[in-house]
Protein backbone atom coordinates (compact mmCIF):
# COMPACT_ATOMS: atom_id res chain seq x y z
CA UNK A 1 0.00 0.00 0.00
CA UNK A 2 1.23 3.55 -0.68
CA UNK A 3 2.29 5.68 2.28
CA UNK A 4 -0.15 8.43 1.28
CA UNK A 5 -2.32 9.28 -1.71
CA UNK A 6 -3.70 12.27 -3.56
CA UNK A 7 -7.23 12.38 -4.96
CA UNK A 8 -8.42 14.94 -7.48
CA UNK A 9 -11.81 15.78 -6.01
CA UNK A 10 -14.15 17.90 -8.11
CA UNK A 11 -17.16 17.59 -5.84
CA UNK A 12 -19.02 15.66 -8.52
CA UNK A 13 -20.64 12.25 -8.41
CA UNK A 14 -17.71 10.20 -9.74
CA UNK A 15 -14.84 11.68 -7.74
CA UNK A 16 -16.89 11.67 -4.53
CA UNK A 17 -17.71 7.99 -5.01
CA UNK A 18 -14.01 7.33 -5.48
CA UNK A 19 -13.28 9.32 -2.29
CA UNK A 20 -15.56 7.07 -0.26
CA UNK A 21 -14.23 3.96 -2.00
CA UNK A 22 -10.66 4.91 -1.04
CA UNK A 23 -11.69 5.53 2.55
CA UNK A 24 -13.24 2.05 2.69
CA UNK A 25 -10.38 0.21 1.03
CA UNK A 26 -7.49 2.21 2.56
CA UNK A 27 -8.87 3.60 5.82
CA UNK A 28 -5.48 4.18 7.46
CA UNK A 29 -3.67 5.68 4.47
CA UNK A 30 -3.35 9.50 4.61
CA UNK A 31 -5.45 10.91 1.79
CA UNK A 32 -5.00 14.44 0.46
CA UNK A 33 -7.76 15.86 -1.71
CA UNK A 34 -7.11 18.52 -4.33
CA UNK A 35 -9.69 20.59 -6.20
CA UNK A 36 -8.88 22.84 -9.14
CA UNK A 37 -10.43 26.27 -9.50
CA UNK A 38 -10.13 26.92 -13.23
CA UNK A 39 -12.84 29.59 -13.27
CA UNK A 40 -15.31 26.98 -14.40
CA UNK A 41 -18.93 27.95 -14.89
CA UNK A 42 -19.91 25.32 -12.34
CA UNK A 43 -17.34 26.36 -9.71
CA UNK A 44 -20.04 25.87 -7.08
CA UNK A 45 -18.72 22.31 -7.11
CA UNK A 46 -15.69 23.55 -5.17
CA UNK A 47 -17.91 24.39 -2.20
CA UNK A 48 -19.19 20.84 -2.10
CA UNK A 49 -15.72 19.32 -2.47
CA UNK A 50 -14.62 21.36 0.55
CA UNK A 51 -17.48 19.86 2.58
CA UNK A 52 -17.06 16.30 1.35
CA UNK A 53 -13.32 15.97 1.95
CA UNK A 54 -13.37 16.32 5.77
CA UNK A 55 -16.71 14.53 5.97
CA UNK A 56 -15.08 11.45 4.44
CA UNK A 57 -12.08 11.74 6.72
CA UNK A 58 -9.47 13.06 4.30
CA UNK A 59 -6.20 14.22 5.83
CA UNK A 60 -6.12 17.56 4.01
CA UNK A 61 -7.90 19.51 1.30
CA UNK A 62 -6.59 22.30 -0.87
CA UNK A 63 -7.86 24.29 -3.85
CA UNK A 64 -5.37 25.17 -6.58
CA UNK A 65 -6.04 28.06 -9.00
CA UNK A 66 -5.71 27.53 -12.75
CA UNK A 67 -7.10 30.33 -14.91
CA UNK A 68 -8.39 28.82 -18.14
CA UNK A 69 -10.91 31.47 -19.15
CA UNK A 70 -8.39 33.27 -21.37
CA UNK A 71 -7.94 30.10 -23.40
CA UNK A 72 -11.69 29.76 -23.89
CA UNK A 73 -13.21 27.45 -26.48
CA UNK A 74 -15.52 25.66 -24.05
CA UNK A 75 -18.82 26.75 -22.48
CA UNK A 76 -17.43 25.49 -19.18
CA UNK A 77 -14.87 28.32 -19.18
CA UNK A 78 -16.51 30.89 -21.48
CA UNK A 79 -19.74 32.37 -20.08
CA UNK A 80 -20.63 33.73 -23.53
CA UNK A 81 -21.06 30.20 -24.89
CA UNK A 82 -24.22 28.22 -24.22
CA UNK A 83 -24.21 24.83 -22.51
CA UNK A 84 -25.80 22.41 -25.01
CA UNK A 85 -28.77 20.31 -23.95
CA UNK A 86 -28.12 16.58 -23.87
CA UNK A 87 -30.79 16.10 -26.55
CA UNK A 88 -28.56 17.90 -29.06
CA UNK A 89 -25.79 15.30 -28.84
CA UNK A 90 -23.09 17.97 -28.63
CA UNK A 91 -21.25 17.03 -25.44
CA UNK A 92 -17.91 17.27 -27.25
CA UNK A 93 -18.20 21.08 -27.34
CA UNK A 94 -17.81 21.10 -23.53
CA UNK A 95 -14.25 19.77 -23.78
CA UNK A 96 -11.71 21.97 -21.98
CA UNK A 97 -8.44 21.30 -23.86
CA UNK A 98 -5.94 19.26 -21.86
CA UNK A 99 -7.85 19.85 -18.64
CA UNK A 100 -7.05 16.48 -17.09
CA UNK A 101 -3.38 16.70 -18.03
CA UNK A 102 -3.14 20.08 -16.31
CA UNK A 103 -5.02 18.81 -13.26
CA UNK A 104 -2.83 15.75 -12.83
CA UNK A 105 0.33 17.77 -13.34
CA UNK A 106 -0.71 20.19 -10.60
CA UNK A 107 -1.51 17.26 -8.33
CA UNK A 108 1.93 15.79 -9.06
CA UNK A 109 3.58 19.09 -8.15
CA UNK A 110 1.83 18.92 -4.78
CA UNK A 111 2.83 15.29 -4.54
CA UNK A 112 6.50 16.22 -4.77
CA UNK A 113 6.18 18.57 -1.79
CA UNK A 114 4.13 16.04 0.19
CA UNK A 115 6.12 12.97 -0.76
CA UNK A 116 2.90 11.46 -2.18
CA UNK A 117 3.38 9.77 -5.53
CA UNK A 118 0.06 7.95 -5.96
CA UNK A 119 -2.53 10.13 -7.69
CA UNK A 120 -6.15 9.04 -8.05
CA UNK A 121 -8.81 10.46 -10.34
CA UNK A 122 -12.17 9.28 -11.57
CA UNK A 123 -12.70 9.05 -15.34
CA UNK A 124 -15.35 6.47 -16.24
CA UNK A 125 -16.11 4.51 -19.38
CA UNK A 126 -18.96 6.85 -20.36
CA UNK A 127 -16.44 9.69 -20.73
CA UNK A 128 -14.38 8.09 -23.52
CA UNK A 129 -16.32 9.29 -26.55
CA UNK A 130 -16.40 13.02 -25.78
CA UNK A 131 -13.27 13.37 -23.64
CA UNK A 132 -10.14 11.87 -25.17
CA UNK A 133 -8.11 12.63 -22.03
CA UNK A 134 -10.18 10.09 -20.12
CA UNK A 135 -8.53 7.08 -21.77
CA UNK A 136 -6.15 4.82 -19.86
CA UNK A 137 -3.56 5.04 -22.65
CA UNK A 138 -3.33 8.76 -22.00
CA UNK A 139 -2.69 8.24 -18.29
CA UNK A 140 -0.06 5.60 -18.96
CA UNK A 141 1.81 8.11 -21.11
CA UNK A 142 1.35 10.92 -18.59
CA UNK A 143 2.56 8.70 -15.75
CA UNK A 144 5.80 8.05 -17.65
CA UNK A 145 6.21 11.76 -18.36
CA UNK A 146 5.75 12.69 -14.70
CA UNK A 147 8.48 10.28 -13.68
CA UNK A 148 10.81 11.71 -16.33
CA UNK A 149 10.05 15.33 -15.48
CA UNK A 150 10.09 15.17 -11.70
CA UNK A 151 12.87 16.99 -9.87
CA UNK A 152 14.19 13.65 -8.62
CA UNK A 153 13.58 9.95 -9.22
CA UNK A 154 10.01 9.11 -8.23
CA UNK A 155 7.50 6.32 -8.60
CA UNK A 156 4.56 8.48 -9.70
CA UNK A 157 1.53 6.34 -10.39
CA UNK A 158 -1.78 7.52 -11.79
CA UNK A 159 -4.68 5.38 -10.57
CA UNK A 160 -8.03 5.32 -12.42
CA UNK A 161 -10.00 2.55 -10.66
CA UNK A 162 -13.35 3.55 -12.20
CA UNK A 163 -12.15 3.80 -15.78
CA UNK A 164 -13.84 0.58 -16.93
CA UNK A 165 -17.04 1.28 -15.00
CA UNK A 166 -20.11 3.13 -16.22
CA UNK A 167 -21.89 5.88 -14.33
CA UNK A 168 -24.55 3.32 -13.49
CA UNK A 169 -21.83 1.21 -11.86
CA UNK A 170 -20.54 4.26 -10.01
CA UNK A 171 -23.94 4.98 -8.47
CA UNK A 172 -24.34 1.30 -7.56
CA UNK A 173 -21.02 1.45 -5.71
CA UNK A 174 -21.80 4.79 -4.11
CA UNK A 175 -25.17 3.69 -2.79
CA UNK A 176 -23.49 0.73 -1.11
CA UNK A 177 -20.88 3.03 0.41
CA UNK A 178 -23.46 5.52 1.64
CA UNK A 179 -22.11 8.42 -0.43
CA UNK A 180 -24.02 11.64 0.44
CA UNK A 181 -24.98 12.41 -3.14
CA UNK A 182 -27.05 15.36 -1.97
CA UNK A 183 -23.74 17.12 -1.26
CA UNK A 184 -22.33 16.56 -4.75
CA UNK A 185 -22.66 18.80 -7.78
CA UNK A 186 -22.84 17.65 -11.39
CA UNK A 187 -24.69 20.25 -13.49
CA UNK A 188 -22.59 22.06 -16.12
CA UNK A 189 -24.70 25.19 -15.65
CA UNK A 190 -23.53 25.43 -12.05
CA UNK A 191 -27.03 26.03 -10.71
CA UNK A 192 -28.91 24.72 -7.69
CA UNK A 193 -31.46 23.38 -8.43
CA UNK A 194 -29.60 21.69 -11.28
CA UNK A 195 -30.77 22.39 -14.83
CA UNK A 196 -31.71 18.77 -15.57
CA UNK A 197 -31.09 19.04 -19.32
CA UNK A 198 -27.31 19.28 -19.84
CA UNK A 199 -25.31 16.14 -20.59
CA UNK A 200 -23.94 15.95 -17.05
CA UNK A 201 -27.41 16.10 -15.50
CA UNK A 202 -28.83 13.66 -18.04
CA UNK A 203 -26.14 11.06 -17.40
CA UNK A 204 -26.52 11.41 -13.67
CA UNK A 205 -30.31 11.06 -13.74
CA UNK A 206 -30.06 8.01 -16.01
CA UNK A 207 -27.59 6.38 -13.61
CA UNK A 208 -29.93 6.82 -10.64
CA UNK A 209 -32.93 5.56 -12.62
CA UNK A 210 -30.96 2.47 -13.66
CA UNK A 211 -30.39 1.81 -9.95
CA UNK A 212 -34.12 2.26 -9.20
CA UNK A 213 -33.20 5.13 -6.89
CA UNK A 214 -34.27 8.76 -6.79
CA UNK A 215 -31.48 11.28 -7.15
CA UNK A 216 -31.50 13.41 -3.96
CA UNK A 217 -30.76 16.61 -5.92
CA UNK A 218 -33.45 19.04 -7.02
CA UNK A 219 -33.81 19.82 -10.73
CA UNK A 220 -35.39 22.69 -12.59
CA UNK A 221 -36.49 20.29 -15.29
CA UNK A 222 -36.19 16.53 -15.44
CA UNK A 223 -36.39 14.91 -18.86
CA UNK A 224 -37.87 11.47 -18.45
CA UNK A 225 -37.32 8.68 -20.99
CA UNK A 226 -40.17 7.57 -23.19
CA UNK A 227 -42.15 4.69 -21.64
Amino acid sequence: MPDQVILLLSGGMDSTTLLYHLRETNPKTPLHTISIDYNQRHRIELNYAAQLSPLAGATSHRVLPLGLTRIGGSPLTDPDLDIPAAAKGEQAVTVVPFRNMLFVTLAAACGETLGAYDIYLSPVRDDYEAYRDCRREFYDSLEASLRLGASHDTTFRIHTPLIERTKVDVVTLGLRLGVPYELTHTCYEGTRPACGVCDACSERLDAFRANDTIDPLEYEYELRPDP
